[in-house]
């Protein structure tokens, strides 16, 4: 039966239960038949309408919603092979924000067309804007080496630099009456007794300078007459520890925290690496930077070769090791296998060859410049080992386990675990403390996370005696290489101390 439905019935609401969250509207409780047509409910997908619109409002055409053919200006969209505004191509941005920047019109720039049929130009702030995203673009690129005029010298340009700005000296005299440098060791000082350690009993001075945490402290090689050590306030300092023990240099050339820090063979030179991605390969006696290298990356900790000190090694947060070679700046190797940050470096073999840990929970044994792992040392229960040290004789590596333990690795051609040699009682869990032998490897020490100093017995892993020293997490111990029984300490909170 046919019937002629009236408008009213025609436009009225859709019939049956109310939908709980769906407005009233034409596609939804409301009426789909209205004076203007039929609204037919559909699915649009909200990145391609985006899309769409938003091409359409800037170049005047889209694609049409059927699918084939173009709503718009046709001649525009062939003569840009129907680019989107969304997939424009990263160099045709720059050029647009360069033309912007240069379209700014100012009576410095001889442009006095303001009228209002001028060109379309930037307003002050977008010009800020757009000039701080290429300036930031630009440093990026000249981190990674891609831009010419990369920083490979000591200044920022390459060139030379006031060495005054990144270095202070503290002494007295920078050599004295005899013509001796001030970092030259004292003649005097020799070896204790037959060079059996003891553990130190009582802490015999404090040396105060640093302003935030320590992060790491190395003695002088062979004699241990200065101390150096990385802050987290951006300096690195060198404190006297024989006489004044007093700060004698302070180096200034970091803008964020220091991470790590070592000497080379005879204490001549020593580079740093920081959390602003920069290295820095400095002269120990007058405080010059000789050498800046970055790869753009966190350099979380950096060894010279114990023979070739002009080549350094650095563990970073994108899972490489990076080899420099700080004569010229160049990076001359890459050690990629890792699956995490690396968080040591460890030279065994006189330089031959090197192990690494990673956050990844494995160590792995390369050939110095050739970036192939030789030993693949890993295991479900092992645990990340973020700092490592080898003892003395060259025979054996500790390394702190996040399960508060140390373990021991013997230094051979396979590089096994050596599961009796294990070191525990303390808490270092969270924590990179790093651990250290004595002179004569027959004590083995650490910091904590609570702060204290443990001392073991090498051949019965026993502890020997446990010293509360720092209010804060004890980041570092260094033995001395000459004293018998004095061990250097550090910690988060600002101080070095000295126990014998």
């Amino acid at each position: 039966m046919r019937v002629n439905l009236t408008y009213d019935e025609m436009t009225a609401p859709i019939e049956g239960p109310r939908h709980e969250t769906r407005e009233d509207r034409l596609t939804g409780r409301g009426a789909r038949n209205h004076a203007l047509g039929q609204v037919d409910a559909t699915t649009v997908n909200a990145f391609s309408f985006d899309e769409q619109y938003n091409t359409y409002n800037s170049r005047g055409y889209a694609a049409a919603p059927s699918g084939t053919g173009v709503v718009g200006d046709a001649d525009a969209m062939r003569a840009s092979k129907g680019e989107t505004a969304f997939n424009i191509s990263a160099a045709k941005k720059r050029r647009i924000r360069e033309e912007v920047l240069a379209g700014v019109a100012t009576p410095a720039s001889g442009e006095t067309d303001t009228s209002a049929w001028a060109p379309a130009r930037a307003a002050q702030k977008e010009k800020e804007y757009v000039k701080w995203h290429m300036d930031n673009r630009e440093a990026k690129l000249r981190a990674k080496g891609k831009l010419e005029g990369l920083e490979t010298g000591p200044g920022e340009d390459g060139g030379a630099q006031d060495d005054s700005k990144f270095t202070k000296f503290h002494g007295s005299e920078e050599v004295n009456y005899a013509g001796d440098s001030w970092i030259a060791a004292p003649k005097s000082e020799k070896r204790d007794g037959d060079g059996t350690c003891f553990a130190p009993n009582k802490c015999v001075h404090t040396f105060n300078g640093h302003t935030k945490g320590v992060s790491k402290i190395e003695f002088f090689p062979h004699t241990g007459h200065l101390l150096l050590s990385a802050g987290m306030d951006n300096v690195v300092k060198i404190w006297d520890v024989y006489n004044s023990r007093k700060c004698m240099r302070t180096y200034m050339g970091h803008d964020k925290a220091v991470k790590d820090v070592c000497f080379n063979g005879d204490g001549t030179r020593f580079v740093s690496t920081s959390w602003d991605k920069k290295v820095r390969l400095w002269d120990t006696e007058t405080g010059k930077i000789i050498q800046t290298v970055t790869s753009g990356k966190i350099g979380y900790c950096a060894k010279i070769h114990p023979k070739q000190d002009n080549l350094v090694l650095i563990g970073q947060s994108d899972k490489k090791i990076v080899q420099w070679d700080m004569n010229n700046g160049d990076l001359v190797q890459e050690y990629d296998q890792h699956l995490g940050p690396v968080n040591s470096i460890t030279f065994a073999d006189g330089g031959e060859r090197f192990m690494s840990s990673s956050d990844d929970k494995t160590l792995r044994v390369w050939e110095f410049g050739i970036p192939v792992t030789t030993k693949y040392i890993a295991d479900p229960s092992m645990h990340s080992v973020p700092a490592t040290a080898i003892s003395n004789n060259g025979k054996y590596i500790i390394g702190q386990s996040l399960d508060n333990q140390i373990i021991t690795f013997s230094v051979d051609e396979r590089f096994r675990r050596n599961n009796k040699k294990r070191f525990g009682g303390h808490h270092n869990a969270g924590y990179a403390c790093q651990p250290a032998f004595s002179t004569d490897d027959s004590t083995v020490v650490s910091g904590d996370g609570s702060g204290k100093i443990f001392f073991w017995d090498w051949k019965t892993s026993k502890i020997i005696k446990s010293v509360k020293a720092h209010a804060e997490v004890c980041i570092g111990v260094a033995w001395h290489p000459l004293k018998s029984s004095v061990v250097a300490s550090c910690s988060w909170d600002k101080t070095i101390k000295l126990w014998k």
